[in-house]
């Protein structure tokens, strides 16, 4: 079964195809931040992939708008557009069967300190 393993913490869940990276964590009681609850409003869910990005959407115009054109070096999506695609019709398959075993890693951004949170607040 698909998954996708959260760093630093290294929780892996298991997934479907379909599903965000911004739906699994919540699903799975991961805090991701955000304002606008995964419609790409905001751009507040980032998160770098690690590993996997093969078995992930393609980048699309909503991550672009918030994240810039350089993906391919700083391997940073908004975590609810990018979406398992393994088993969907149409995707690709590695030889191992990539169904059975896909993992997509990613990291999410450090939180910051509470006290510069408030200090900014104010």
């Amino acid at each position: 079964m698909p998954s996708i393993t959260y760093l630093p913490a290294g929780t892996r869940v298991d997934c479907a195809a379909g599903e965000s990276v911004f739906e699994v964590a919540r699903r799975a009681g991961i805090n991701v931040t955000t304002a606008c609850v995964g419609k790409a409003t905001c751009g507040l869910c980032r998160v770098k992939v690690i590993s996997g990005e093969q078995h992930l959407s393609p980048f699309n115009s909503a991550e672009r708008k918030h994240l810039g054109n350089v993906y391919f070096i700083n391997k940073l999506r908004l975590s609810c557009q990018a979406r398992l695609t393994v088993g969907q019709p149409g995707v690709p398959v590695d030889d191992r069967g990539a169904e059975a075993g896909a993992d997509v890693v990613v990291e999410l951004p450090a939180s910051p300190p509470a006290s510069s949170a408030a200090s900014s607040a104010g």
